[in-house]
């Protein structure tokens, strides 16, 4: 290839690896005559650097160290794809999967030809079926090795797909795939001639998915994208078998295709103030339920923590534990209570953390279960509830194989500007541990609003890696589809978070998206996604028109710029306006692209800016007053008619997104329309004394 940009990518191999890279691939590694450019017995071809840059542009993610030599076209009947002897079905999968996309984008239906493409687990030696497998036997020991793959050329005309275990081969050939895609066409293969080396920062990477029946097309989903984790929320999941005995119901479908798609499929339990109606284990256990005032929730007298001193409670989770296992499941996640200030208060657990007790009982339990099955660990959620406790709740698993992910309502369901991972989390995994996060990867927990967001998602995933964090399990709902951006960004920055920047992803994303012109898209998006954070960072739509905006102005409270809320990314009036011209920037290029998704998502951000803007004057305006003159009068009319066009501005937009993105999704309540269109109508209430006139 040309010099110039194998010479970039070898830097980029300097700086993710930290090791001097030589101009080969591994430097101790041989590279094969008729690979090279130039030699006689070769049909190799220079790949320049605009092409090798655009062809690197349609893998996701981005690869640790590549070497890229150049392209050979060959006829589709000339490559000869093939497993190793002894092949996993997961390495099945992988080559059925390859096969498809060549035959459906060549319409060969024969490949058997001399090429060769070897695929499977190598050995200790690195090699497969005897033959070795350059690079290979360099993937022990990287990071996640488990996950690590190479793809070599061979010494003889052909290239090999190697890991060290189905996972690893699973993902070097989605990525062979990548490569390849491009280059398919009728009766012919473009072969790039290349070397890679990758392995993932995160060990899991992926969703919990509580929304609708859509297990199979998630499952494919993040598989195509290299994210391995897939948390099963089933309310029904945890029951009773005839003879009374604790029993997991699974999915057994949807759990096979993930498991042949490298996807690991976690069952969770639920929040354990919720098990009473969930599984009905107080009625076949009622000593296990929770005692006195404090063990139901005021509001909702059906939520009721258990009581986790009770010995029975224990014997339940091991029985679930071990029903888990005996179902080839690796790991179980407890989600314990989530509620704050609920309590057993009997004799046992009076005056000692609920939240504590809850993981000293699953960790008892785990120890009986790991008498049968060993090697069953298990994950147990922090979350709001135990927010104050946390040092205890680490302290009461010091268990390694006991893994500890982290949630909180308010701290990690958050688009804010801020580090999701404290101090004592961060300590935890430095030492070692075992942690995973869930963070949203969305505009809102609550809504559903658009948003590709680069700048947020990379500071969240670089956050992640640089702590040494263990599991991603993001939050997207209701749809993956509504965030195909910010869910792929998230794929690509926790596999490699120190390859691409904003800019670069945001190509690749366009290129697999097949926009007529993935520069100009990355422009919209690196442009745009400040934008978006200053809004959604600021907690609008949610929380701030759940009632907060209306109630300022009722109460004639002074809006504080910079500081909190709805306003704190808007240091300055003239920010808003920055970010308005941004936004017609960004509505002119999304229209040159001729995409309505990313018009309705422009105009949506657009709007809610308009809108905040808005309610910043009327606020202001109306601060501490009981009464005002004409001047001011106008100056709030002016400002409550530029608010209901603004917030019919965001409804027409958001449905035109909604319907265009995702037609058939069912929104429930994370539909934002709702809340824009009543707090401009509180507001209206609001300055009904002063004369204001509500259209």
């Amino acid at each position: 290839m040309c010099y110039r940009y194998q010479k970039l990518l070898l830097f980029l191999a300097i700086v993710i690896t930290g090791e001097a890279a030589e101009n080969k691939w591994p430097a101790d590694a041989p590279w094969p005559a008729w690979a090279v450019v130039g030699k006689a017995e070769s049909q190799v071809q220079l790949v320049g650097d605009e092409d090798a840059k655009k062809l690197l542009q349609w893998v996701i993610p981005l690869p640790k160290r590549i070497r890229l030599e150049g392209k050979l076209v060959l006829p589709a009947s000339g490559i000869g794809p093939r497993l190793r002897s002894q092949a996993t079905d997961i390495e099945q999968t992988a080559l059925n999967e390859l096969v498809g996309l060549i035959k459906k984008k060549t319409g060969v239906e024969k490949l058997d030809g001399p090429f060769s493409v070897i695929i499977g687990v190598c050995d200790v030696d690195g090699k497969i079926d005897g033959v070795s497998i350059p690079g290979a036997e360099k993937l022990r020991g990287l990071n996640n090795d488990d996950q690590a793959y190479v793809i070599s050329p061979l010494s003889s005309r052909g290239i090999a797909v190697a890991g060290l275990t189905a996972q690893g081969v699973y993902y070097g050939v989605k990525t062979l795939q990548q490569l390849l895609e491009p280059g398919l066409s009728p009766g012919k293969v473009t072969m790039p001639v290349v070397a890679i080396m990758d392995w993932p920062d995160l060990a899991e990477r992926g969703e919990w998915l509580p929304w609708g029946n859509t297990a199979q097309r998630n499952i494919l989903y993040m598989a195509d994208r290299k994210m391995n984790l897939m948390e099963v929320h089933n309310t029904n999941s945890l029951s009773f078998d005839a003879n009374g005995r604790g029993m997991l119901k699974t999915d057994t479908e949807s759990k096979e295709l993930a498991r042949l798609h490298a996807v690991k499929w976690i069952p969770v339990t639920g929040h354990f103030n919720s098990l009473g109606n969930r599984t009905g284990i107080y009625k076949r256990y009622p000593k296990a339920e929770g005692r006195g005032p404090n063990a139901r929730y005021p509001s909702r007298q059906d939520l009721v923590v258990p009581c986790a001193s009770c010995p029975e409670f224990v014997q339940v989770l091991a029985e679930w534990m071990e029903s888990c296992a005996s179902q080839d499941i690796t790991d179980m996640n407890f989600y314990l209570t989530e509620l704050e200030k609920m309590q057993c208060d009997c004799e046992k657990c009076k005056g000692k953390s609920q939240y504590v007790l809850e993981a000293e009982a699953c960790v008892k339990a785990w120890q009986i279960a790991r008498i049968k099955y060993p090697k069953f660990r298990i994950r147990i959620l922090l979350s709001q509830g135990t927010y104050n406790v946390n040092d205890q709740m680490l302290a009461a698993v010091p268990q390694p194989e006991i893994g500890v992910t982290y949630y909180s309502g308010s701290t990690t369901y958050t688009a804010a500007r801020d580090p999701m991972i404290y101090p004592l989390l961060a300590d935890f995994a430095q030492k070692g541990r075992w942690l995973g996060c869930y963070p949203q990867l969305t505009a809102s927990w609550r809504v559903a609003c658009p948003w590709s967001g680069p700048q947020f998602i990379k500071y969240r995933m670089t956050e992640l890696v640089e702590k040494r964090l263990s599991c991603l399990s993001g939050y997207a709902p209701p749809d993956n589809r509504l965030y195909d951006f910010n869910v792929t960004a998230a794929a690509e920055w926790s596999w490699n978070a120190n390859g691409r920047d904003e800019r670069e992803f945001s190509v690749a994303w366009a290129t697999r998206r097949g926009l007529v012109d993935p520069e100009k898209a990355a422009d919209w998006a690196v442009m745009l996604g400040p934008v978006g954070w200053d809004i959604y960072g600021g907690g609008v739509p949610h929380n701030a028109f759940f009632g907060s905006a209306a109630k300022m102005v009722k109460n004639r409270h002074a809006p504080v710029l910079g500081k909190r809320g709805m306003f704190r990314y808007f240091p300055t009036v003239q920010h808003m306006d920055d970010d308005l011209t941004v936004c017609r920037k960004a509505l002119t290029l999304a229209g040159q692209l001729n995409d309505p998704v990313l018009v309705a998502e422009t105009r949506t951000i657009q709007g809610y800016v308009r809108m905040v803007k808005a309610i910043y004057t009327i606020s202001d305006t109306v601060a501490g007053k009981k009464q005002i003159d004409n001047a001011r009068t106008r100056s709030i009319q002016d400002a409550f008619n530029e608010l209901q066009s603004a917030g019919r501005q965001v409804a027409d937009a958001w449905q035109a997104w909604s319907s265009t993105v995702a037609s058939d999704c069912d929104f429930g309540h994370h539909e934002p329309v709702t809340v824009t269109r009543q707090t401009i109508t509180d507001i209206g209430d609001a300055l009904v004394s002063f004369g204001i006139k509500n259209k």
